[in-house]
């Protein structure tokens, strides 16, 4: 009898161990959007999770073979919205943040450095990074961001919002100002530049880098004026013929680099 009442409390105590673990789990058990959060996402969410569609296949020849693995991306986007959706002291925030990393994680993982949800992947890790105050982690996160597409305006306002935090106005100004460069349209940006005492006119936007023309390399560079054709000397091979002088240094050479959009 003493063995038998030893084994129920046992019993007991694991079965009250396992419904303690069970009401722990945070609420992101069920990854997969419900029909309302899946209109909330991209739409090659929606196409992602219908297989036979054509708007599968139609993402999938854009994206690439990398879209095989989009809905990861998708399902980091749907825990971003929810944790949004929770209050700050909501046990279950923190859990589904972390659901959220994982996925962004993954996508870094499995997709080609050239995907080109890549930039948007790292801004909206930052995103998540901030939203669990890891504040490094999340610039870090954000200026690599920045830095593979700077037309994002949320990474810009995500970083003004942290710099802000920390009290630093004018690094936050700056970076609303850097943002309005390149996205001289986005109200959000505008506002948030005057809100931070920024003066009008908004700043000018970057101009665009002008592409250098590339030579046709079976035609002959054109000489400057008052150049010299170099002479050759005596053990190099055979000169061309009289009529054809031998050419002189293309512009951009290491021996004229005054040509501001020619190569090295």
């Amino acid at each position: 009898m003493i063995e038998k009442g030893r084994a129920m409390k046992t019993l007991t105590k694991l079965m009250l161990g396992l419904a303690g673990l069970v009401m722990a789990l945070p609420a992101t058990a069920e990854w997969k959007p419900s029909p309302a959060e899946m209109a909330t996402l991209p739409p090659y969410c929606a196409a992602r999770f219908d297989e036979k569609s054509e708007a599968f296949k139609s993402w999938r020849d854009s994206m690439g073979s990398d879209f095989m693995h989009v809905h990861h991306y998708c399902a980091g986007l749907n825990f971003v919205n929810r944790a949004r959706g929770m209050g700050s002291s909501n046990k279950d925030r923190q859990g589904t943040l972390e659901a959220a990393l994982r996925n962004f994680d993954y996508m870094l993982a499995h997709t080609h450095p050239d995907f080109s949800l890549r930039p948007e992947i790292l801004m909206n890790r930052g995103i998540a990074l901030s939203m669990m105050k890891r504040t490094g982690e999340a610039v870090g996160d954000l200026m690599k961001a920045i830095e593979a597409d700077p037309k994002q305006p949320r990474a810009y306002m995500t970083l003004a919002d942290m710099y802000s935090q920390q009290k630093n106005r004018a690094k936050a100004l700056e970076t609303v100002t850097e943002g309005l460069r390149h996205n001289p349209d986005t109200k959000s940006l505008q506002r948030r530049y005057t809100e931070l005492g920024g003066k009008l006119p908004y700043p000018a936007p970057v101009e665009p880098v002008p592409v250098a023309v590339q030579a046709d390399t079976d035609a002959a560079p054109t000489a400057e004026p008052g150049s010299t054709p170099p002479v050759e000397s005596s053990d190099s091979a055979p000169p061309p013929p009289a009529e054809t002088p031998a050419a002189p240094p293309k512009i951009g050479s290491p021996t004229n680099p005054y040509c501001r959009f020619c190569p090295d």
